[in-house]
């Protein structure tokens, strides 16, 4: 990692501690990271900064359509996903500032996914986008992204809360929360690896309690034709990753909750896959406080 990107680091960390960022404001770092920040903190000053989506937009029906959609934001969003459920509407609901996510297991599969691994389909679930997409650009060269999150976890539960590509875009794909089958969150940059696959870096947290709040976070800032990808949790800097050429193009957010498929622990022609074990009972993924600003350099 260069000066320049410990410096940012530094930054961000002491911002976090205080919530100057989340107000779009710079804090002056000290010692040998003074120097070499000023140019940072320069280029900030001469930004316009901007809320994209307000904390408050799940205090109200009217506060949420006018932030969010419902679904996947690409055709097909119901099912066109790699899990096993199908996603509905009836499944979000509203109160007192929360967002709350339901996954119903029914009594029959509802067909299969539309999409790789086309998992019978045995869980009704909810998935919500934000309107507004995420283009870093030198127009917009800074995107922090944050959320107060719980959720159940266990085998067969696969809750997100991720930024991809504007479909057929892909990669980017930023994973801010995201657990698969178990109680361990990933943080995951997905780029390209030129030949059709891809390339994951990740970084993990574990040893807490996922059905407690927690904040998740993102720091995206352009650098050349690249997006550094900064993480945290619970305010504390988790890791730097890059987003290779992901500098203007359009990314959807998402909140989802997925079920089945890689979360159950199996992959298609596996014993069980056609039953796809997960929970009987209703399972919850709920989110607070979710937040998106950017800098507007003109």
């Amino acid at each position: 990692m260069s000066e320049q990107g410990m410096n940012r680091r530094q930054l961000l960390a002491s911002a976090a501690a205080v919530g100057g960022l989340s107000m779009g404001l710079s804090l002056v770092p000290t010692g040998a990271s003074a120097a070499s920040s000023a140019a940072n903190r320069g280029r900030r000053a001469e930004a316009t900064w901007e809320n994209i989506i307000e904390k408050s937009s799940f205090s109200s029906s009217t506060a949420f359509n006018k932030e969010w959609n419902h679904l996947y934001p690409w055709d097909g969003g119901a099912d066109m996903h790699n899990g096993a459920a199908r996603m509905h509407a009836g499944q979000v609901s509203l109160a007192q500032g929360v967002l709350t996510l339901t996954a119903t297991r029914l009594a029959a599969p509802d067909g299969n996914s539309t999409h790789s691994p086309y998992a019978p389909l045995w869980y009704r679930s909810g998935a919500v986008h934000a309107k507004e997409q995420i283009l870093i650009n030198d127009q917009f060269p800074e995107y922090d992204i944050e959320g107060e999150f719980r959720t159940n976890t266990g085998q067969g539960i696969w809750p997100a809360f991720w930024t991809t590509g504007v479909w057929p875009a892909w990669p980017p794909e930023s994973d801010i929360l995201e657990y698969v089958g178990d109680s361990t969150n990933l943080f995951n940059t997905r780029n390209s690896d030129g030949n059709g696959g891809e390339i994951v870096e990740r970084e993990t947290v574990s040893g807490h309690d996922p059905d407690a709040w927690h904040k998740y976070r993102v720091w995206m800032t352009k650098e050349g034709d690249d997006v550094l990808v900064d993480y945290y949790f619970d305010g504390v800097w988790k890791a730097t990753h890059r987003g290779v050429g992901w500098a203007g193009i359009p990314q959807s957010l998402i909140i989802n909750l997925q079920m089945g498929s890689w979360a159950s622990g199996i992959e298609p022609g596996d014993p069980g896959w056609d039953e796809q074990p997960g929970p009987a009972a209703d399972t919850y993924f709920r989110a607070r406080n979710v937040w998106v600003g950017r800098t507007r350099a003109w």
